[in-house]
């Protein structure tokens, strides 16, 4: 039996934010979670296209945080979008480093980062050891310079989906 690779698409995303959010401390219940992935599946059903326009993937993202967390509507995330944004060491930092920067009156903060495997795909359709070496490292990037830039009272999570 060969495995074949599942594209990942927004709603995918969605879906994975979804569960993630559900294990980590969510105010939902595990049939409201359910109820929102077959609803995430609908719409991916009905949806011609893989990705959806920026603003509606933030849009989207934005509910299901809202979904999750409704008596803490000022849950302090923000969301960077890889995708969107050039893959090189500078520009990576810098908006890591802005990201950070939103948090920076508030003990508590989620950063979440979605598109980093398909950012680093570029035209190469194939997912390498040697990209995955990459991702991996970029990973730890991320999250060191999230460690290092953080106040030492602050919480800051990194979250990829």
């Amino acid at each position: 039996m060969t495995k074949t690779a599942v594209k990942k698409d927004d709603y995918t995303r969605l879906q994975n934010l979804n569960a993630l959010f559900s294990v980590i401390g969510s105010a939902s219940t595990r049939e409201e979670t359910l109820q929102l992935q077959r609803t995430l599946s609908f719409l991916r059903e009905n949806d011609e296209m893989r990705q959806m326009p920026v603003q509606s993937f933030e849009h989207c993202i934005e509910q299901v945080v809202r979904f999750h967390f409704p008596n803490k509507r000022n849950l302090n995330y923000t969301h960077w979008n890889a995708r969107v944004s050039a893959i090189e060491p500078l520009w990576v930092r810098a908006s890591v480093l802005e990201s950070i920067h939103c948090f920076q009156n508030t003990f508590r903060g989620l950063l979440l980062v979605s598109g980093l495997k398909e950012s680093l795909m570029n035209r190469n359709k194939r997912w390498t050891a040697k990209k995955e070496k990459d991702y991996q490292n970029l990973r730890s990037f991320i999250e060191e310079l999230v460690l290092h830039n953080a106040n030492p009272n602050q919480d800051l999570s990194v979250l990829f989906f």
